[in-house]
């Protein structure tokens, strides 16, 4: 049991490194900082789940205490669990988060890539305590999900700008309108989604998002607005855009005349292979088939359809 190993590292650094030759790893690991708790969670292996829960130094006084304000305390209790099951509950031998954080990337092996995850909708905690607990770790996106405020969302980007990748997918986000700020931030991954798909993104709010890799889930982004980003992109819009995915509802089938409308193209053969030197984190991509599109400035882009479980998407990858 993974809880146990980390219980069983902390007894000394023979034991560490005994825990360590097991040689498990992470595949994803975030700090979620919500309310009262703080959790890690952590994939590993990408096979199961296990998380930590690290409760305050004193009792809840009951008193709600303000927006921002709650600073990242050194736990009193912590509580361990697999798959969603408790294994134990033990005191905290005196350790801050952040030596937390350390302790599990050693043990598991794991890069030191992390992502913080914001779902409570009055973000408690002072976004300067959070920065400074995750100082020395490479915090690898912020994601922004269940009943997370706008308002939590943007005073995230504002404490951690550095960050790369951001996911925005709550019932608070479903009119970007209200969010443009968040859409021009200089992110390399941006993903806008919706478990619904009702994400009532404009056109307007599309040429606004400088990003590198854009991912979109809206079944309100029809295929006249997809023609006209594309005429915008000829015209040298969305500079940074390095590829963007649109997916939309089941059974949607989309207009490749409407799409294709207006714009010089051609078609490549099916089993042609291009390969796209995306930004760092995903290397190169390759793309099969496709239609071939080109910027003013002679930059090249292919169009693709794709399906994704079962999804319609619309695909367009631009080249270096």
């Amino acid at each position: 049991m993974d809880p146990f190993r980390i219980n069983f590292s902390l007894l000394s650094n023979n034991a560490k490194r005994l825990a360590r030759s097991l040689n498990l790893t992470i595949d994803q690991i975030d700090l979620c900082p919500d309310d009262d708790f703080i959790d890690i969670e952590t994939i590993v292996d990408n096979e199961y789940w296990v998380g930590w829960t690290f409760y305050p130094p004193e009792p809840s006084t009951g008193v709600q205490p303000v927006r921002g304000t709650v600073p990242i305390y050194v736990p009193s209790r912590v509580k361990a669990a697999k798959n969603f099951e408790d294994i134990m509950d033990f005191e905290n031998p005196g350790m801050s988060i952040s030596e937390w954080l350390k302790l599990i990337i050693e043990v598991f092996n794991h890069k030191p890539y992390l992502s913080i995850v914001l779902t409570k909708p009055d973000c408690l905690f002072d976004m300067k305590s959070i920065r400074d607990t995750v100082k020395g770790f490479n915090v690898d996106g912020l994601i922004f999900t269940e009943q997370c405020s706008i308002e939590c969302a943007q005073l995230a980007l504002k404490n951690m700008p550095e960050s790369k990748t951001v996911f925005v997918d709550g019932p608070a986000f479903k009119n970007p309108v209200e969010y443009q700020d968040i859409l021009i931030q200089n992110v390399d991954f941006l993903t806008i989604s919706s478990l619904d798909l009702d994400l009532k993104i404009s056109l307007d709010e599309m040429l606004l998002i400088n990003s590198k890799w854009i991912k979109i889930n809206s079944r309100h982004v029809t295929d006249k607005m997809i023609n006209r980003y594309l005429k915008h992109w000829i015209q040298g819009s969305n500079p940074r855009m390095r590829y963007i995915r649109i997916e939309f509802e089941p059974n949607r089938i989309l207009d490749e005349e409407v799409i294709l409308k207006g714009l010089k193209y051609s078609r490549a053969q099916p089993n042609r292979k291009k390969y796209f030197r995306m930004i760092e984190y995903e290397g190169v991509v390759t793309a099969e088939g496709g239609i071939d599109i080109h910027r003013k400035d002679g930059t090249e882009g292919m169009i693709a359809f794709e399906d994704l479980r079962g999804n319609s998407c619309f695909v367009f990858y631009v080249s270096n």
